[in-house]
């Protein structure tokens, strides 16, 4: 990488290994500028356009910028060739100037600003001096000239300015206390006279006049800085200058030694002239718990950034989070508090902090900001979201002029202010505990699951928590949480002190009012779902016109949460869906649920092959957000109507493949007694749900009793019947009862039906079909004995399966190969190749039973082996999940697995058997897999 050092304290400047680098024009410079000021960070395409161009980019700005980017490259690095960019990389979205800080002189600069004014502090005047003044010879002009016209450089200039008045300050101090007294006086009335309103300054000046033996000159001085400050600022001068002055009427001895003499002066302040308050944040009132974490890492943002903005909804501990953060800090001049909530325009935020600050002055925030120019502080603005244009103007001005200060400030919605970095507050982690303490022995009586039920219905909103813990003493836990459907009755009994906070439904009224009549018509449809939603989601059940920038709006003002993903998805908190659902008009809710269920039964539809596919897994991790929802749906509509019976025989095969057989048994059982007047397809579709459900769940009644109705309805399909959805579903049903025929050894009829199924399939296009009539048929000549035959025709499927992305139909095939050659005693390692495989197959698929069996199946191949320790370990993994999830292979496949597990426990050592189970329950899946690779061969999937 070249030696690259550059230079922004005055004209652009890039030097490349000691030559000067030619940049180009204007915009390109500009462009330079600000990369060099994201200090190493990645900025955007799309800010480089806003900050390059503003309002007005040119159709081709991302061409013209790449344009930029290219020639400012080949300027860097223009021996580079080929190879790719070191010093401007892209990163992301956008781009960054790789270089290290301290080879900007800007950088250079702060560095040793901060390190001499350590050092004057510390009492090292020597090296103060020699310091400050290698750090103020790096300025050569003003600080980012080439940008001046830009919007986008005026914070950083300002900012820089005002830490080299600090540094000249600091530099001017150091000479006075080694002596300089004639110099630094005549440099500091120069300064005094150019900008009367630098306090600091004027205290410089007195005190290096009194040390020049000139006390009435220096008392003069100071005289002046009070009238000066009093007339143009309408303001007190600050506590250290009245310091100084008593400190030289006293003649006080340190004012002539080494150490620094003003911050002297306040630390001997005589007890007659007593320290005016610094800070006003409030002790806390109740114990903070569970925000640990969440306070650290505000703090570590403060510390890295001046301008930090909580959000959140109402109730989220956004202020209490503050004022801890506050609390712990040591500021020189602070930290302070100035609660926005009842200020109604920018008059009265800046009446507010003046009066939060201590002060009186007369003017606007110009005057403000030339007292707190040289002052160092946090100060928190509470509850901005109302005000958020005038405290944005405030904010911008103090960040610009005031280089010390640090603003945190809470609101609903961020200020969007250049440099502000923005910490959304999550729920509170340790819920139970904020209301176990909060109850006392009121909540004596609750169980540990009661509380945390409780607690997720509030969604860990801190403040619902306090106040459904107030109600503990009038209700307990199960009645609270039993009148939860109104649950804005029940969460009230807050401070008196605090309107906002007094009950919940207070808390998310202002939020409400907040928003615009679309925001909050979308606000209230959204509530329609119950868990979280994609924007086509939104798009295609609300039909809500400008829903992108709306929901964007609802978003930014806390109303709904951004989860990320892609696409990404969205979701309304259950206390504010309750709220949303009261505002909602009776004719528009009844609307949108029938919008909604049509929405669900259309995701079902399309999951039905999707599940099949090869976006499987896809599939499964869509329905798993997408479950509530469908859920939702079917509490609303006859379980026997056409709509119902849609909806749950499309999805079954999610519930089989996440291991959720009790629910799809429930879900599915109205698939028996269906309505003829339901569609022939659709019924065969649920029955077949239904069968398989039930044989997940080791149900043998419920099973055969939907083999027998499936049998009955495919006896009711016209053979002669040209539709492609019924031929198709004629398929589906053969084949599923080919499945289960052949499992139970009904070889004849299992194989007629798998070979209609088979015909229907290939002439139907319907390749899944194909698939299974394949391994229908391996499966009856498995049961007949016939193993080479077996074997054909499992080959056949798994290829077919593999062909059309089937992951389960090769995975389930390769299972009853193995079992086929389990059952020939075949000890050659074949059985646990194809078992790695399946496992392979399970986990592209996110098809946890199917991945149990596999395990349980090799487990017993290990065992046959001699390997029980190996066999002993897998068991314990599938035990383990088996608890999680209510799923037993063995009960599921009563006739090979059952067996092989009655064989395992009985004969594995019980010691060995229990130490190694132990030890496979607390694998995890990575930790399984490489131990199936170890164990049974490559788990790749070609």
């Amino acid at each position: 990488m070249p030696d690259i050092s550059v230079r922004v304290l005055g004209a652009l400047t890039v030097i490349r290994d000691g030559e000067p680098v030619a940049l180009g024009g204007p915009l390109p410079r500009a462009l330079l500028a600000r990369l060099v000021m994201a200090r190493g960070h990645m900025v955007p395409d799309a800010t480089l356009i806003d900050d390059l161009w503003s309002d007005s980019p040119p159709r081709s700005a991302q061409l013209t910028l790449q344009g930029y980017v290219a020639s400012l490259r080949k300027a860097l690095e223009p021996e580079r060739g080929r190879s790719a960019p070191a010093v401007l990389v892209r990163r992301g979205t956008g781009y960054a100037l790789a270089i290290d800080p301290q080879q900007v002189d800007a950088g250079r600069f702060e560095t040793l600003a901060e390190a001499g004014r350590d050092q004057l502090a510390a009492g090292h005047v020597d090296a103060a001096r020699t310091t400050l003044a290698e750090a103020l010879e790096l300025w050569w002009g003003p600080a980012y000239a080439d940008a001046a016209k830009w919007d986008f450089a005026a914070n950083e200039t300002v900012r820089l300015e005002r830490l080299r008045d600090d540094a000249l300050e600091d530099h001017l101090a150091a000479r006075s206390e080694c002596g300089e007294h004639a110099a630094v006086i005549a440099q500091l009335e120069a300064i005094v006279a150019a900008d009367p309103l630098r306090e600091r300054a004027w205290e410089l000046l007195a005190l290096a006049q009194y040390r020049a033996g000139k006390q009435g000159d220096a008392l003069a001085s100071l005289r002046t800085a009070r009238e000066r400050v009093a007339d143009e600022l309408g303001a007190d001068p600050r506590q250290s200058l009245l310091d100084l002055q008593s400190a030289i009427l006293n003649q006080d001895s340190f004012l002539m030694s080494g150490a620094p003499a003003t911050r002297a002066a306040a630390e001997n302040r005589p007890a007659d002239n007593p320290e005016r308050p610094t800070g006003n944040i409030p002790l806390a009132l109740t114990s903070l718990v569970g925000r640990v974490e969440q306070i650290n890492d505000i703090t570590d943002l403060v510390a890295e950034h001046r301008l930090v903005t909580l959000i959140g909804p109402g109730g989220m501990g956004k202020t209490r989070a503050a004022l801890e953060v506050a609390r712990e800090r040591k500021d020189v001049d602070g930290p302070w508090l100035a609660e926005l909530a009842g200020a109604q325009n920018a008059d009265a935020v800046l009446d507010t902090v003046v009066s939060a600050l201590g002060l009186t002055l007369n003017g606007g925030i110009p005057v403000l900001t030339s007292i707190l120019h040289d002052r160092d502080f946090l100060l928190v603005l509470d509850n901005c979201e109302h005000l958020l244009d005038e405290v944005s103007v405030l904010a911008t001005a103090i960040l610009r002029t005031c280089p010390r200060v640090r603003i945190l400030a809470t609101s609903r919605e961020a200020l969007g202010v250049a440099g502000e970095v923005v910490f959304d507050m999550p729920p509170l982690a340790d819920s139970a505990e904020l209301f176990l303490e909060r109850a006392g022995s009121a909540a004596a009586d609750a169980t540990a699951d009661e509380v945390e039920t409780l607690c997720s219905a509030l969604d860990h909103i801190p403040l619902a928590i306090e106040l459904a813990a107030g109600q503990s003493a009038t209700l307990s836990v199960r009645q609270i949480i039993d009148m939860l459907d109104d649950r804005f009755a029940i969460l009230r009994g807050g401070p008196r002190t605090n309107k906002r906070h007094a009950t919940m439904q207070a808390a998310i009224d202002g939020s409400y009012q907040s928003l615009t009549e679309r925001e909050r018509q979308l606000f209230c449809d959204l509530a329609v779902f119950n868990g979280g939603f994609d924007l086509d989601a939104a798009k295609a059940v609300t039909g809500h016109r400008g829903l992108l920038s709306d929901l964007s709006a609802l978003i930014d003002k806390s109303m709904l949460k951004a989860l990320g993903g892609d696409p990404r998805r969205y979701l309304m908190l259950e206390t504010l869906r309750s709220y949303a659902q009261v505002q909602q008009d009776p004719e528009r809710a009844a609307s949108l649920r029938r919008a909604h269920i049509t929405w669900v039964l259309a995701t079902a539809t399309d999951a039905y092959l999707g599940l099949r596919g090869p976006r499987c897994l896809q599939w499964t991790r869509r329905l798993d957000a997408e479950m509530a929802d469908v859920r939702a749906a079917l509490d609303l509509v006859d379980p026997h109507s056409q709509t119902y019976l849609e909806i749950v025989g499309n999805v079954y095969w999610f519930w089989f493949r996440r291991g959720f057989a009790d629910e799809g048994m429930r879900m599915l059982e109205p698939a028996v007694d269906a309505p003829a007047d339901v569609p022939i397809a659709t019924r065969t579709r649920a029955l077949a749900g239904r069968a398989i459900m039930s044989y997940l769940g080791a149900d043998l009644p419920s099973l055969f009793a939907a083999l027998t109705r499936l049998g009955e309805v495919y006896s009711e399909f016209d053979l002669t019947s040209e539709d492609r959805v019924e031929q198709v579903a004629r398929g589906d049903a053969a084949v599923t009862l080919a499945f289960f025929e052949a499992g139970s050894g009904l070889i004849d009829p299992a194989r007629v039906h798998a070979n209609v199924a088979l015909t229907l399939g290939r002439r139907y296009d319907s390749p899944w079909t194909v698939a299974e009539a394949l391994m229908s048929l391996g499966t009856a000549d498995f049961r007949a004995g016939d193993h080479s035959s077996a074997g054909t025709h499992l080959e056949a499927a798994v290829a077919a399966g593999r062909d059309c992305g089937y992951d389960w139909l090769a995975a389930s095939a390769l299972w009853i190969h193995a079992k086929s050659d389990i059952a020939q005693e075949k000890l050659d390692g074949s059985a646990e190749r194809k078992l790695a495989q399946m496992v392979g197959y399970c986990e592209r698929a996110y098809d946890l039973t199917s991945w149990m069996v596999a395990l349980f199946t090799l487990a017993y191949t290990l065992f046959r082996r001699g390997l029980h320790e190996h066999a002993g370990r897998l068991i314990g993994v599938v035990d383990n999940m088996t608890e999680l999830t209510g799923y037993s292979p063995e009960k599921m496949d009563v006739v090979e697995l059952a067996a092989f597990g009655s064989t395992m426990r009985s004969q594995i050592n019980p010691e060995i058997l229990a130490r190694e189970s132990l030890t496979g329950s607390t694998l995890t899946r990575d930790e399984v897999r490489d131990l199936v690779h170890e164990w049974a061969g490559s788990t790749v999937i070609s």
